[in-house]
Formats: C-alpha cells, structure tokens, sequence
C-alpha cells in the first residue's frame, strides 16, 4: 500500500466519517464489505456503498472475489494509509485540512479510549510515548520525513506478517494500532 499522505482525492474520499472508519479497518487486512459492516456495526447496504466510493478515489482496491451460494462476495484493502503529511497536506484548502484532522484525531482518541477501558494499553509489547521538542523549520520537515517513513516501515513489516501466513491454517494476526502525531504545541510560536 503506497504512503500517498493526503490529497485532494483523499481528502474528498473521506468527507463522510464512516469512509474514514472503512479506509482505516481496511488498512490492516482484506475484508469484505459484510465483514466490514458487521465489525463496524454498521448497515451492509451502507458499508458497500461507501466502499465503492472509496474504490473510485483510488483509496481501496479489489483484491479477490469468492463465490458465495450463488452470488459473489467481493475483498478490498486499503491503498493508501490514512495519513497527513507535508506537501500533499499543504496543497488542501484550510477547511479541509481542519476537517480531516478532525476526523483522524477524533478516531484515534477513540481507538486509544477503546483500548484503554479494555486494557489493551496494559499489556505487554505496548509503546507509548510523548516527547515535546523545540525545532526549527528544517527539524520540522526532518521530523516529517522520519515519520513517513516510519509508516512505510510499518507498512512492509505487516506484509512480512502476512507473507508469513495469516490465513484459515497459520496464526491468526494480531490487530494492533500505530498511531503518530506531530503538531505545534498550544502556546508554541
């Protein structure tokens, strides 16, 4: 899966929340839109109608199609990790830059939430970290390029996992979340 960032294309993509959510699920395995809809509790018809959305801003691809008594059940992953990240987020108007880092921040502290009261953040092989710093403009791009490429990373670490055998007969995966932030601090100049 390509680190696209963000785009005009993605930014638009994920204009109604539950895209958002489908784009993220996505980005860890392949689902169906009905795997999807019951993971997210969410109504099919619904589900497979924003996927398709998701399809036509090149964000989510078709990977396989299985036949299912008598219809034919469709597979998609993500193709672009959800990200923002300098200069395809810079190319976006202000209100869209607010709105989608509203929506992604709103996710991950809901994600951090959920796995916090489930005692998730509790367990073992957990990193969790916060480190203010003072840059200058080229520690900031620095810093950004680091990240990216910290996602990347992480992207073909999971293919390393899947490539190792996920699937009805080998382990079953281990969802875990990455999640990055690199912001001004409130009160910073």
């Amino acid at each position: 899966m390509p680190a696209a960032g963000v785009d005009v294309r993605l930014a638009r993509a994920l204009s109604h929340p539950l895209r958002q959510r489908i784009l993220a699920a996505l980005g860890a395995r392949v689902a169906s839109p009905s795997d999807l809809a019951d993971e997210l509790g969410e109504p099919l018809g619904d589900v497979a109608y924003h996927v398709k959305r998701l399809v036509e801003h090149d964000c989510v691809e078709l990977v396989r199609t299985e036949r299912r008594r008598g219809a034919v059940k469709h597979f998609y992953t993500a193709r672009r990790w959800l990200g923002v990240a300098d200069p395809e987020w810079q190319a976006l108007p202000v209100a869209e830059r607010q709105d989608l880092s509203r929506r992604l921040v709103d996710q991950l502290v809901l994600d951090v939430r959920t796995a916090e009261v489930a005692g998730r953040l509790a367990e073992a092989g957990v990193h969790l970290s916060r480190t203010p710093l003072a840059l200058d403009a080229q520690g900031v791009a620095e810093l950004n390029r680091l990240l990216a490429d910290l996602v990347e990373r992480a992207l073909r670490i999971q293919a390393d996992s899947e490539a190792r055998g996920f699937g009805d007969e080998g382990p079953r995966p281990v969802r875990r979340e990455l999640g990055l932030l690199h912001f001004g601090a409130p009160g910073a100049a």
